[in-house]
């Protein structure tokens, strides 16, 4: 009876073991897949990592004073001008609109926003936190088409007229190249997401298949413990039984055991 319930249970383990394998292989499969994705994302995103890295130095290096600096500028020169006009841009403020005195007509100028923004006692804090992930497209494709395509607006034009500007040019052109990056990976992001969201799914069913798996093969462990031990009960009941035999059989032998013993005693 033992036996058929063992074998009857031995079916139910191996039927659930086919299924765990199978499941485990579409698991494994989901994850190499999602974990593909992920490394194509950090590719992308490492393309930009070296200049955020810069502009990070750069930022960091900077000192209030540097800042101080520019602000007091009466007559700031171009390069310093545009680099301010991009930094304005890239946090959405307006800029003044004021009358030409060469023309006469009414003209956009940044630099009163610029002396504004620089007078933020937070505005480098705001630079190292800005949302590089969420930048207005209005003002990249402005950043795009009127900054970082322009010749004079390089960092290395602006070492001898300010050091401040020549870390905020590094930051409006790391901006720039990680948003571009970023927008190819985005939906390669939302693919990972989707994907991971899937194999914790298949996670999820998988344990639970897992846990079933244990429970019937710790339920089949105890009647194959049994058998095990009456088995081997029964081996060293045979064996005491045939060591006795044997034992017996040389007792009664002639000229040896029992009758030998009687014959030396007559």
């Amino acid at each position: 009876v033992k036996m058929k319930q063992i074998e009857a249970d031995s079916v139910e383990v191996d039927a659930k073991k086919s299924v765990v394998a199978a499941d485990e292989a579409v698991a494994a499969a989901a994850a190499a897949e999602s974990n593909a994705i992920k490394e194509d994302c950090e590719r992308e995103l490492a393309v930009a990592l070296p200049a955020l890295e810069t502009a990070v130095r750069a930022l960091n290096t900077l000192k209030p004073r540097d800042v101080g600096e520019v602000k007091a500028m009466k007559n700031p020169p171009p390069g310093v001008k545009l680099v301010m006009e991009a930094v304005c841009v890239m946090k959405q403020i307006r800029s003044d609109r004021i009358k030409d005195p060469n023309t006469g007509n009414m003209v956009d100028d940044y630099w009163g926003p610029s002396k504004r923004v620089l007078g933020d006692m937070n505005f480098l804090r705001s630079l190292k936190e800005y949302d590089k992930d969420n930048i207005a497209p209005a003002a990249m494709a402005i950043i795009r088409e009127k900054y970082v395509t322009n010749p004079n607006f390089n960092a290395e034009l602006l070492q001898k007229v300010s050091l401040a500007c020549v870390g905020l040019c590094q930051w409006v052109v790391a901006m720039e190249v990680y948003d571009r990056v970023a927008k190819v990976v985005a939906p390669k992001k939302e693919k990972l997401k989707q994907a991971e969201a899937e194999l914790a799914v298949q996670m999820a069913t998988l344990n639970t298949k897992r846990a079933e798996l244990k429970a019937v093969t710790d339920k089949l462990q105890g009647p194959k413990d049994e058998l095990a031990a009456m088995v081997k009960k029964k081996e060293e009941l045979e064996f005491n039984n045939d060591l006795c035999g044997k034992k017996l059989e040389r007792a009664v032998q002639p000229n040896g055991g029992l009758s030998g013993e009687k014959s030396r005693r007559s």
